[in-house]
């Protein structure tokens, strides 16, 4: 029985991993799945993982069976001594996905080119922050004003942060108004030659408050380029997006286009 093994942290581009030794993992007595929703909390020096009890999608009593059987498989082959095979293949797919996704923070995130009028199709809040992150990297950004339009205030460092609460007991006019104004603030503070960053969390929360036309307004009027010395990032939870009509126009307002599921950048052909 193996309890106790050695752990080592490991930097892959922005993420980072935690190395677990092979017979710690495949001892019967881990308590863990490959994939299993998790939460992982700090309590003085040390860090605690425990089973989260969420998923992804709401479970059916088929997904419970199946889960159940998985279990019971498992802990028979432990008890049988039998050991997972990962192939070459499994091993070597892994490692290119993470080189993947830190290629691309580093390339079209962290260094997006000045003047891209960027959207970003989100999912995963998770995800969300780890682009918005790379986005508002110092490394890239150094002493260019940054922005960000978030739902909660913001934990960046050095970024003007503008709260969706900031826009409550607005009209619809005004609350447009305040982004256009609150925009033209950030960059007028712009005395480098650096692009300004300007990022939205997500724009979908216009769209079901009856503010889709002054949105599009406002994204056409940035154009599929942006004219002044600026990098404009505006998300959009695609899960709150249900009109395709809407989608697709509001696509064809920007020249930059960044998936979260697959992770991939797309680049209008042609200017």
């Amino acid at each position: 029985m193996v309890t106790h093994a050695e752990a080592k942290i490991h930097r892959v581009g922005p993420r980072h991993t935690i190395y677990l030794a092979k017979d710690l993992v495949e001892d019967s007595t881990f308590p863990f799945r490959a994939d299993e929703d998790l939460t992982v909390r700090i309590e003085g020096d040390a860090l605690i993982i425990d089973k989260d009890g969420r998923s992804g999608h709401r479970t059916t009593k088929l997904d419970e069976a199946h889960s159940h059987r998985d279990k019971i498989l498992t802990k028979t082959l432990d008890v049988l001594n039998f050991s997972p095979l990962t192939s070459k293949a499994e091993r070597i797919n892994q490692m290119l996905s993470e080189i993947h996704e830190a290629e691309m923070l580093e390339s079209r995130v962290r260094h997006m080119p000045k003047n891209e009028h960027a959207i970003f199709l989100w999912e995963e809040e998770t995800f969300l922050e780890m682009v918005l992150s790379e986005f508002f990297d110092p490394g890239a950004t150094g002493k260019a004003p940054k922005g960000l339009f978030s739902l909660k205030p913001s934990a960046f460092e050095s970024v003007n942060n503008l709260v969706q609460k900031d826009l409550s007991g607005l009209d619809k006019p005004e609350a447009i108004k305040k982004i256009r104004g609150w925009m033209t603030e950030v960059h007028a503070t712009n005395d480098t030659n650096l692009p300004t960053r300007i990022a939205v969390e997500d724009y979908s929360w216009f769209l079901q408050n009856g503010l889709a036309k002054g949105l599009m307004e406002l994204e056409q009027n940035i154009g599929r380029r942006v004219k002044e010395n600026m990098t404009v990032l505006c998300g959009y939870n695609v899960s709150k997006l249900s009109d395709p009509k809407h989608l697709e126009t509001l696509i064809d307002f920007h020249g930059y286009v960044i998936l979260d599921q697959p992770f991939r950048a797309y680049r209008r052909g042609g200017r």
